[in-house]
Order: C-alpha cells, then sequence, then structure tokens
C-alpha cells in the first residue's frame, strides 16, 4: 500500500543539530566529539571531525540520511500539485488499479426462478495497470573546503543543509511540475478527456459551461471517462485546472459560484497552471530519454491546447506515486571532495475509470467534417472473420484513439461484434454472398458528433487496404 510521508520542517539550529547527531552516532564518535553548549564550541567539533576521517564520514552520513532527506522528502510533497500525489510504494513496482462496475438489472420472473437460482452472475470487473517508469538522479557535490565553512557560524551547518537540499529539490519539483503538466496536454491531444464546447464571444459563457458539467459529473455517467463505466465525481474530488490568465479575468466568487462550492473548496480544489500551450521540452528530453512510455510533446499537441480554457479531472484520474527517494554518496579522493546523488523513482500514469474533462473554445473542438479508415488486417477462418480498420486521415488532426465505432443495432441482430477501436468480427453465418448477411453501413463517434460510412459494407468487402469514408450523420 503507498504511504504518505509526514510533512516536517527543520527549525533545529546548527548546535541543535550537531548534538542529536553526536547522541545518536557510536562510542567512537561520541568520545572524540565534544558536546556543543555554545556557538564558539562549534568550531572544536569541525577540528576533531577533520582530523579524524571515520568521525567526518559518519557525521556526513548521518547529516544526509537523518536530515537532509527528511528536508527533501517534506520538501516533495510542498510542490503546487502535492494532493493529486498517491504517495509512497514501500514495495513493488506496479500498481493495479481495479473497478467494479455496477450490476445490471433483470425482470423479476417466477418461472424462471428455477433455471437462474444457481446460475453464475460474473460482475464487471475491469483493471488497469500502472507501472513505474521514471527513474531520476540529481547530483550535487560537497567539498572539504566547503564542509570546514560549515564549523565557522551559529548557522553554518543549517545553511550546508539549504545549500545540498536547494539545488537538488528545485529540480525535482521543476520535473514533478512537468510530468503534471505532460500528463494534460497528452490526455488532452489523445482524447482521453471529454470535451465541451464553449462559446468564445463571451467570457459568461464559460461560467454557465463550468456549473452544468460540474453538476452532471456528480450523476452516474459513462461518458466523461474514458473505459465508459458508471462512475460519478463529487464536488470536493473535482480537481480543476486553469491557466494563470484565464483564471485573471474571473473573480474567485464567480469561479466559485460557477462550480457551485464555497470560496474555500474551490480555491482546495483550483490548480493554476502557467499556460497550456508552452512546455519545456528542452529539459524533459532528458527525463523522457531512458523513461518508459514518455513522448515528446509536439508542436501540433501545443497548437491544440491554444483553445483550451480549463480542466476539470477526478482526483483518482492522476496516478503518481513515489516509488523510490533516497540519498547516495561516494567520497573522491582525489580531489577532496564528496559526491551526493537524489535518486528519485516515479510511477505517472492515469486512470482510464475516472472522469477527466476539458473546456475547450471551437479552435479546439471543431469535429472534422469527414474521415477515412483503412482496413489494415484481415484474419479469415472457418468461423468467422476478423478485420482490422485504422484511421487514415492524419490531415484532420485524429488519431485511432480518437475515433470510437458503434456497435449498431443490425450488427447486434447478425452476431457481429464491432469494437470501439477499430476491430470487426463477422460470424461465418453473417458472411454476405447473393444473399442474407450482414451488409450495413459502420457508424463511429468523433468528439460527440457521431459519423456514418458513405456506403454499406460486408465481410467481401473488408479487404486488406480498402478504404472506408465516414460522413457526419445529419
Amino acid at each position: 500500500m503507498p504511504r504518505r510521508i509526514p510533512v516536517t520542517t527543520l527549525n533545529a539550529s546548527t548546535i541543535d543539530i550537531l548534538n542529536v547527531i553526536r547522541q545518536n552516532a557510536s562510542q567512537e564518535y561520541q568520545s572524540l566529539v565534544p558536546t556543543v553548549e555554545k556557538a564558539t564550541d562549534i568550531p572544536k567539533v569541525g577540528e576533531v571531525l577533520f582530523d579524524s576521517p571515520a568521525c567526518k564520514n559518519e557525521f556526513l552520513n548521518a547529516l544526509i540520511n537523518r536530515i537532509a532527506l527528511v528536508r527533501a522528502k517534506s520538501a516533495t510533497f510542498n510542490n503546487p500539485y502535492v494532493g493529486l500525489k498517491k504517495g509512497y510504494l514501500e514495495f513493488g513496482e506496479t500498481v493495479e488499479e481495479v473497478f467494479v462496475n455496477i450490476a445490471k438489472a433483470r425482470e423479476f420472473n417466477v418461472e424462471k426462478a428455477k433455471d437462474r437460482e444457481f446460475r453464475r452472475t460474473i460482475p464487471d470487473v475491469r483493471s488497469a495497470f500502472h507501472m513505474m517508469n521514471i527513474k531520476l538522479q540529481y547530483p550535487v557535490t560537497i567539498e572539504d573546503e566547503q564542509l570546514k565553512r560549515a564549523f565557522l557560524s551559529a548557522n553554518g551547518v543549517s545553511e550546508l543543509i539549504a545549500s545540498i537540499i536547494q539545488s537538488v529539490y528545485t529540480a525535482l519539483e521543476y520535473d514533478e511540475f512537468l510530468l503534471f503538466k505532460y500528463m494534460l496536454i497528452k490526455g488532452v491531444a489523445h482524447g482521453k478527456m471529454y470535451p465541451i464546447a464553449v462559446d468564445g464571444s463571451d467570457i459568461k459563457n464559460a461560467a454557465v459551461a463550468f456549473r452544468g458539467t460540474s453538476n452532471r459529473l456528480e450523476f452516474l455517467n459513462t461518458m466523461y471517462n474514458e473505459s465508459g463505466v458508471h462512475t460519478n465525481t463529487r464536488k470536493s474530488d473535482q480537481v480543476i485546472f486553469m491557466s494563470a490568465d484565464f483564471n485573471a479575468m474571473y473573480d474567485v466568487n464567480v469561479l466559485a459560484s460557477a462550480f457551485n462550492m464555497d470560496k474555500a473548496d474551490f480555491m482546495g480544489n483550483l490548480h493554476l497552471i502557467d499556460d497550456f500551450t508552452t512546455f519545456d521540452n528542452e529539459r524533459f528530453d532528458i527525463i523522457r530519454e531512458e523513461s518508459d512510455g514518455l513522448e515528446e510533446v509536439t508542436a501540433d499537441e501545443l497548437s491544440l491546447m491554444g483553445g483550451v480554457i480549463a480542466i476539470t479531472v477526478d482526483r483518482e484520474w492522476f496516478q503518481f506515486y513515489d516509488n523510490l527517494l533516497r540519498f547516495t554518496d561516494v567520497y573522491v579522493a582525489n580531489g577532496l571532495y564528496r559526491n551526493y546523488f537524489l535518486n528519485a523513482w516515479k510511477t505517472i500514469s492515469y486512470s482510464p475509470f475516472s472522469n477527466a474533462v476539458v473546456f475547450a473554445t471551437s479552435q479546439f473542438t471543431a469535429t472534422p467534417t469527414g474521415f477515412s479508415m483503412l482496413v489494415g488486417d484481415v484474419s479469415l477462418s472457418d468461423t468467422a472473420m476478423v478485420a482490422s480498420l485504422i484511421v487514415d486521415d492524419s490531415a484532420v488532426g485524429l488519431t485511432r484513439s480518437d475515433v470510437s465505432l458503434i456497435q449498431s443495432q443490425s450488427a447486434v441482430e447478425a452476431g457481429v461484434a464491432i469494437q470501439r477501436y477499430g476491430a470487426i468480427i463477422i460470424p461465418a453465418s453473417a458472411f454476405y454472398a447473393d444473399g442474407e448477411g450482414f451488409h450495413d453501413y459502420l457508424y463511429a463517434e468523433v468528439n460527440g458528433t457521431q459519423f456514418k460510412s458513405t456506403t454499406q459494407v460486408d465481410n467481401t468487402e473488408l479487404t486488406v487496404g480498402a478504404e472506408i469514408e465516414f460522413e457526419p450523420v445529419v
């Protein structure tokens, strides 16, 4: 189970730090290093440490492992999106997320009771796996001369700790910010969030869209999550992202009212972001170079985000875990310095079972007037044919995940299975050969708009390379 690292603050003086390290040190360290009672005793500790390499190593290890790392862990949970992280995973590299869909009802029927009594009813249980996919390391060097200077003032050791942490923590915090921003951009660009169109001609229209959507999210619905399961999101779990500029156009009370929240609750759920149209790819390239499953944020995706004014997701949509946060070190005798490495391993993913909505102007939500799909693969057996369709119109900015094929009633009656992302399974009994069989239009949905194939298809027309055109349903 993941756990939260408790937030702590380092408010002890250099004297307190030195005495705590001594109190928990080995007997040899305690016999050589004196207790510090006043500031003038601090240099004496420094003299002993530099005359005894063993004591110096013990001091540095205690300083990093017991104090500096506590400071780093505490700081980790001071980033802007702290409440959206799921915690620290003690063991394992994979998280299994399980969702149990609501049960289906049936008519009570006494005549069928005998047959139903011992029949199994399998629950609709779905799962998603989130695996550790990022391993980062932040190096920092402490020279012997720098350590000496730490014993020349009353605040020297505290300042040394601050210098160790500041250089690595600022980098870690910024990289975490980039990871959250990356998830939002990819979630929108890959169609993982349900788009809500907002008329940009009047800024008041946004408040209307916010209020209506926020209210609907509290009801069970299959529309707003990628997996199409029945789920809802309470007001308290609705996390709102807005760009700093768009947020500045509204009074806080107006925004709180738009989401039907009081001001305090709204401010707790609101997360500002610098903007949706820029991304530090230069730095992020280093992160994703050795990471699993991370992609470049493209110029087309950033251009698409230009129409986004706000994003609302369920708090559980972010699957962000810390797997490891540990300092390691090595002493370089030739250079008289010690290298420290903060290792930060993470799992970043999203939940396909949680609601996610993007509010955007027409610049973003424009739906294509038509598109086409290619038959990429066909598998034929004595019992059935399986055809795989792929999107063949990059000009309109669509990917496979943007287009959802629809199981029509005629397909159900013919026993034909039409999978959401492109697979069509036609049983031999539904083959069309100058007689009865499956011969009908295909239907698809893009951004809430329904499309229909321009011609009817059957098993004889679903051949490799065949192109199927789609147009909006009027």
